[in-house]
């Protein structure tokens, strides 16, 4: 059994920029459903019984709001664990619970995970256009 995480936002959830036609200066970010390359990722992980965490850098004041996602998409029951970090980096939390794979959109977090832990870069939303 392998110890998994997967992050929240724009990982799991992904969220899609609208830009000012002018500009192109970001106007606003809204929500666009499940990230098609990494939801697969996360029914395999909990098809083959892997231990499965969403650790996020949500504050908690957003559990309700990451609990009902979670339970429309029909996995909130089959997690191990859901964690908010509160803004602070992923490492420690990551390190506590002994995760071997964690998928993040964000390059920072999987530059500072913990020792044989292994990242995956998940896409963003087309709509960001490569920006990282």
């Amino acid at each position: 059994m392998t110890i998994v995480s997967f992050d929240f936002d724009d990982t799991l959830a992904w969220n899609e920029v609208l830009r000012d036609p002018v500009d192109g200066d970001i106007d606003d970010i809204v929500p666009a459903g499940v990230n098609p390359t990494i939801m697969p990722l996360l029914h395999a992980a909990l098809d083959r019984g892997d231990e499965v965490h969403i650790v996020t850098t949500r504050m908690d004041r957003w559990r309700e709001d990451t609990l009902t996602h979670l339970r429309e998409w029909g996995v909130l029951d089959r997690l191990t664990g859901i964690h908010f970090t509160n803004g602070e980096w992923k490492a420690e939390t990551l390190s506590a619970l002994r995760v071997q794979v964690h998928h993040d959109d964000d390059q920072d977090e999987l530059d500072r995970l913990p020792p044989g832990c292994v990242g995956v870069l998940a896409p963003l939303h087309p709509s960001w256009g490569g920006a990282r």
